[in-house]
This record gives C-alpha cells, structure tokens and sequence, in this order.
C-alpha cells in the first residue's frame, strides 16, 4: 500500500512517489523558496492549501524472480490556481527496471532516471525543504523524475504507472518493497483511502509469507500466494514489504535472525506445503463438546448447531468423531468415535438437530466423559470445547477441574471456544495450554458460527505432531512458545526467541505423522540482517504474553511482574503493568503519588477477574501477542504489532484502570499516544519538557547530551550518513534523545 502527500508551493509542486528498493510512491512538495536567481525583493512565500491524496493503489504481481507493479493514484488540488509538478519515484540500489511508463489523465509523459549521487542531493534538498526525514531511507538510490503540468484548480489528477523490478532474494528468502514511507503525507495527513494488493507466483511451493508490520489478508495454495492491505485514512511509518520463503519439500522452515550489538533475536517459520493432498495427512480422532445450558437458548443455540454441521460434513473419511451435548447431564451422540462415512454423518446431523438449550453447566462431567475414552495409537486426538458460561453443576472449583483434565487428556489436544463474557477464562485457557491446544473467544457482537467454521478449517488436517526441535548444540533462550504446538495445513508455527551464537549452523525438526516420525533439516544463518528489525518487538509482546499468562494462571510473582515491566518499557508494549510506566513519563508530577497509589490498586485486581468483559478482553489481547496470532496458528500473513494496541483497548475497557487513568489526569486512550515505536526502538515522551526519549534512557534520568544537533543542518545530514538509523528514528519528526552507542545525542526540530 502505499501514502502520498502533497504539501503547497509557489507555482511549482514536486509530485513525489517514492520507491524503495523496486517500488515506488508518490507526493507533491514544493519547489524552494525564494526560486534561484538574483538576490532581488521578493514577496512573501504564497500560502496554499496542500494537495490531498484521495486515493493510492498498487497492484503487484510476482512471478518468480521479477515484479511487474502497477501504482494508481488520485490527488485532489483544493487551491483556487492551477498549479504544476514533479513526479519522482525512487529505484532500489539492486532494482532492474526493465520498462517504465506513466499516464497522468490519460497522457503519457518522459522521464528521466538520476544515477544515486544525484538523487542523494535531490532528496537531502527535498528533506531540507520540506523537514521530512521520510525521504532520508532513499537516499543513495537511483531516481525516476516527470513533469506533470498542469494540475488544474479544484480537480483531480489521476496518475497510473507501471514498470518491471527485481524480486531480491536474501538468506532462501525472496523479499519484495514498496516505497510506502515515500508518500508518507506532510504533518500526518492521511491517504484518504490505500488498497496494495499482492500476488505472487513462485518457483515452487510458498511455506511461508510476512508482511511485517500489516495486518493483511493472506492466503497460500501451492506456489501461489496472495496478500491484501486496506485502509482508510492511513498514514504511513514504514514501507510495504513482502517477504516468502519457498521449499521443494512437505515442511518448509525459515529462520530470520536479527541483532542489537550482541544481542540476537530469532523468528522461525514452519510451514507445510500447502499442494499436500488431504489423503496424505494423519489422521485424526475429534470430539466436539458443546455447551446445551440454558444460557445458549436462541441465536447462540442455532449458530452453534449451524457450525456442527458444517464441521461434520468437512471430516475426512479416515476421521473418527463424536458429539458431547452438555447441560445439567451430559448427552453423547456414541459411546465411542464415529466413523465419518455417510452413515457417520447421517447419525450425527440428526443428533445435531435435536440439541436443545435448557438446565445448568457440567463443565467437569462433560471433560470427564471425553477423557477416560481411550487415546488411539497412530491418529491425533483433538477436542473441540465449546461453552458460553461456568461451571454450574457437580464440580464448580476451576482449580480441582483443571488438575484433573490435565491428568486425564493425556496426548489429547483441547481446542477452547468461549462465546460471550460469562466464561471462565482461566480454565478455558489453562485447558487450552495445558494440551498443546488454544483458545478462541466469540465477543457478543460477534457471529459464532463463522467463528467456528473458521477455526475448525484451522485444525481440519494436522501435518505434524509432537514437533521436536534439535538445534545442534546451539542455545535458543526464552522461546515463545515455550512448547511446538502442532503443525496443520494451511497454517504456520512462528516461534520466536533470543540467541547469542553467531554464523550458519545446521538444526533439525522433527514430528510424528501418523505412526511414524519425519526430520527436516534447515540452516540457520544466526549472524542477522538489519531488515529483519521487526522480530524484537515480535518476541518481546510474545513473551510478555506468555508471562501475563503464568500470572493468570498461577497468580502474582514479584519476578514476573518486573519481567513485563521491564519489557513493557524497552518495547513499548502496554499491558496491566505496564500502563503506568508510560504515565509516569508524562503525568504532571503533583498527581503522581496519587495515581501511582491508584495504579496500585488497579494492578492488584489482575487475574483474579476470571470472567467477564475485562478478562476476556484482556485474554484476547494475550493471544493477539502471541508470535503470529493465536499460539502460532495465525494460518495468514504475519502482522507488525497489533498486540500494544489491543492491549491498550483492554485496558481502556478495564473500569478499575480506567479509573487510574482518571486520577493520573488522562484518559486511557491517550496512554498510546506517549508511546511511539520507530524502527527498532521505542520512544516516550515527557511532557514536563516536551520531548521524546529513548527507552534505553533509565525512565526519569536526564543524561548528559554527548551531541546536539538541529535537524535539517549540515550536522545533521553528517550525522544520518555515518548512522543510517538515526535518520529511521528521526522520523518521530519531534525533539527527542537517543542513545547511540554510549552517547546522547539530542535532535531539535525547527518550530513552524
């Protein structure tokens, strides 16, 4: 996808979309003022209304080696005078363009193409020009510049582009990026609407597809792939990058390092390959436990009977399965599993139709029933538990339920499906994570029987169980999750974690497919690459997840919670323990002991709301944390950080944080917005003196300035040429200090 911006000038604009490495974006900015010539009077600089990007489409197509993009825009001049352009678009350093055409209403125009020395110096000049520190990750690469005149008052113009690049491919990996940042609008105006499409055709089959940083729609089917972004009203902070790994094999496995000075974080893709035909897949013994209570009379009831359905009709002929109703009684359609042949189903559809709600919640009979069935040698055993309420009848104690499912599962999976706000989230979970199993959630206003058709098709057909990693004597610390959960198809399992060794290094996977197990060997290149900057913040809100999640389970530990506290902090990650480090940087220092106290209390009320709309919020921000969604099965495209903005909706939620907010003189809404992510690093700012500061710099300690430059100088360039990230953090565009190396250095932004 990508953003444009037009900023007002004189008579003159520079339309400019920006391509990173075989992309392009576009803009309009102004030319200099005053224009060369000779030092002469000259009237005050014209004021104009900046151009509005009402529209930016790209459409890309992959196949194999060589990108073919076509970018469609619509700007919109809201000024009463005609006025012209520039249209540039950056080349990517390792870019092949093979062709290049542009149309701007209908008439097509010549361009010309700058070698990287002289774009460098058109880009700082624009940089200059326009204080946009956006620019600053193109310079050094090669330029494509139109002119487009005229562009008439109060009208649309409407650009389309195509051209050809090259698909790079780093570490077995192909990567492919979209000079979103380019068209990042002037002083955060938005695009009024982005649509990027992506299809990709390989070589062979696709195992795995990120979008770091997007949360796009993505599917894969053999060696085709395609991912979806769109938006409304966006602006953007990094570039659209796609990246694919492809593999010849059933498993394929890609391992991405990146790292901090000695510091190594990992994220590893295991993926099958999706041509596996569905008779080549283990087979699978399931039982569908479902909630019959009273509380399910009405919609729920009926949606729930409509998903059954579909779940039955979509077993494969060497499933066995069986239906558990419960209430006050539990009702079994057999006692023991199913074949599902056509007379399997029959049996099971009329059982279906005859499900009534009505009575209480036997959570612990209804477990106990599926349990003590025996566990088949050679098929994986999976249990869909369904249920909208707690546990009413018999057993009521969630502690004694669990520690008597976790004896009796044995090598089953528990898949938990909770509908509304009146289930027990700690026992949901704690089945769940207790079996290599998951939970999902169906919020009230959502359909649950699309919920559970959905997540059905994500276990439909395990690939791989009992995944077993050898890593050949390297040292993996702090893995999330901390147990492979299975592999099926049509998902991935991204497992992230920090790793200290350096250089190439052969491991093996290893699962059970049926009665007998495979092994997959990968290299794993732990020397890392800057563009993998994304995996720390990966598996830092992973392992804040996983450490919520103990907390959860087991209650408070001082250890744990400095542990997210800790983290929080470093990665900008807001949680129930860490909102109030992103207050403290920010409230005025009157109210502070007053909404540290309240903080406290707030804090103290963490996993001990088991149910309710509080904790099943929070339950469902800790999932979206997990590497890849849901424990791994995101079975999609790998998004960049939904999870700090999920857990800040949960905590907004939350009446008893809400509350502190309130006395700290904020809302909670408004603790994001003294967090900001850039690049590899998170910044907060402190409102006593109104700049941003690096999370390496201890909260409330004012460091000795090593260096202070303005932005925009000579020094400052300097600086961004001999430190290519510092000119990614300036994109904050506000004053702010960050640490590099052991210094301080100091960025102020002129004020308008």
């Amino acid at each position: 996808m990508q953003h444009h911006r037009l900023v007002p000038v004189l008579r003159a604009f520079l339309l400019l979309p920006m391509l990173v490495l075989p992309v392009l974006a576009c803009r309009i900015v102004p030319p200099p003022w005053p224009p060369p010539g000779p030092v002469v009077p000259r009237p005050p600089r014209p004021v104009f209304a900046p151009m509005e990007t009402r529209l930016h489409k790209a459409t890309i197509e992959i196949r194999q080696h060589v990108a073919d993009v076509l970018v469609e825009a619509t700007f919109y001049n809201p000024n009463p005078q005609q006025i012209e352009g520039i249209y540039v678009f950056p080349i990517g350093p390792k870019a092949a363009v093979s062709s290049f055409n542009m149309t701007v209403n209908g008439r097509t125009l010549e361009a010309e193409l700058l070698d990287a020395d002289k774009a460098r110096s058109v880009y700082e000049g624009i940089v200059r020009q326009l204080k946009d520190p956006a620019l600053l990750e193109y310079a050094g690469q090669g330029l494509l510049r139109a002119r487009v005149f005229p562009i008439a008052p109060r009208s649309e113009v409407k650009v389309r582009l195509s051209y050809e690049a090259a698909v790079e491919r780093d570490g077995g990996l192909s990567r492919f990026a979209y000079p979103l940042l380019s068209a990042r609008p002037a002083e955060r105006q938005s695009i009024g609407e982005v649509q990027i499409e992506v299809k990709v055709q390989a070589d062979s089959a696709i195992t795995s597809l990120f979008v770091p940083g997007f949360q796009v729609e993505s599917s894969r089917e053999g060696r085709n792939a395609v991912a979806r972004f769109a938006a409304k009203n966006f602006v953007p902070d990094k570039d659209f990058e796609i990246v694919y790994g492809q593999a010849n094999r059933a498993v394929g496995i890609d391992f991405l390092t990146y790292r901090k000075g000695d510091e190594g974080y990992f994220l590893m893709a295991i993926a099958p390959d999706s041509e596996l035909q569905t008779q080549e897949l283990g087979a699978k013994d399931i039982t569908f436990v479902v909630d019959t209570s009273g509380s399910m009379m009405g919609e729920k009831m009926d949606q729930a009977k409509a998903a059954l359905r579909f779940c039955v009709q979509a077993l494969s002929e060497k499933d066995r399965f069986n239906i558990v109703g419960f209430a006050t009684d539990v009702d079994p359609l057999a006692a023991a599993p199913l074949a599902a042949d056509a007379a399997g189903r029959k049996r099971a559809l009329e059982f279906i139709d005859g499900l009534r709600a009505m009575g209480g919640t036997a959570i612990d009979a209804a477990l106990e029933s599926v349990f003590k069935q025996p566990v088949p040698e050679g098929r994986i055993s999976l249990v869909v538990f369904l249920t909208d309420g707690l546990p009413t009848v018999g057993e009521t104690d969630v502690k004694a339920i669990l520690d008597r499912a976790g004896k009796a599962a044995g090598a089953r999976r528990v898949f938990s499906f909770g509908v509304g706000y009146d289930v027990n989230t700690r026992l949901l979970d704690g089945l769940s994570g207790r079996t290599r199993g998951y939970t999902s959630y169906v919020r009230p206003q959502e359909n649950l029987e699309l919920a559970l058709s959905s997540f059905y098709g994500k276990i439909a057909y395990p690939v791989l169980t009992d995944l077993q990693l050898d890593t050949g004597g390297v040292r993996l610390a702090k893995m999330q999750p901390t147990v492979l959960p299975d592999l099926f198809k049509g998902a991935e399992v991204l497992v992230t974690g920090r790793v200290n060794e350096r250089g190439i290094h052969e491991m093996k996977l290893s699962g059970a497919v049926g009665d007998h197990r495979e092994t997959f060997r990968f290299p794993a290149d732990l020397d890392g690459s800057m563009r993998n900057a994304f995996i720390p913040r990966m598996w830092a809100a992973g392992r804040v997840a996983y450490l919520q999640e103990q907390i959860a389970q087991h209650g408070e530990n001082r250890e744990l919670v400095d542990e997210i506290r800790q983290l929080g902090r470093e990665y900008g990650i807001l949680t129930p323990y860490t909102s109030f480090l992103v207050v403290e940087e920010g409230v005025a220092p009157e109210r502070l002991r007053e909404a540290r106290a309240a903080f406290g209390r707030a804090e103290g009320q963490v996993g001990k709301d088991e149910s309710g709309k509080a904790a099943v919020d929070r339950a469902v921000a800790r999932s979206a944390m997990q590497p890849g969604g849901v424990n791994g099965m995101a079975g999609g495209g790998m998004g960049g950080a939904p999870a700090p903005a999920m857990a800040a909706e949960a905590l907004a939620t939350d009446n008893s944080f809400d509350r502190a907010f309130q006395v700290a003189g904020m809302r909670a809404e408004e603790v994001k917005d003294l967090v900001r992510t850039v690049h590899d690093r998170t910044f907060y700012l402190r409102r006593a003196d109104g700049i941003w500061y690096d999370s390496l710099i201890p909260k409330g300690e004012n460091p000795p300035i090593d260096q202070q430059v303005e932005a925009w100088s000579d020094a400052f360039f300097a600086l961004v040429r001999d430190n290519a990230d510092l000119g990614r953090y300036a994109l904050l565009g506000q004053d702010m200090v960050v640490r590099l190396g052991s210094k301080a250095i100091k960025i102020t932004f002129p004020k308008e």
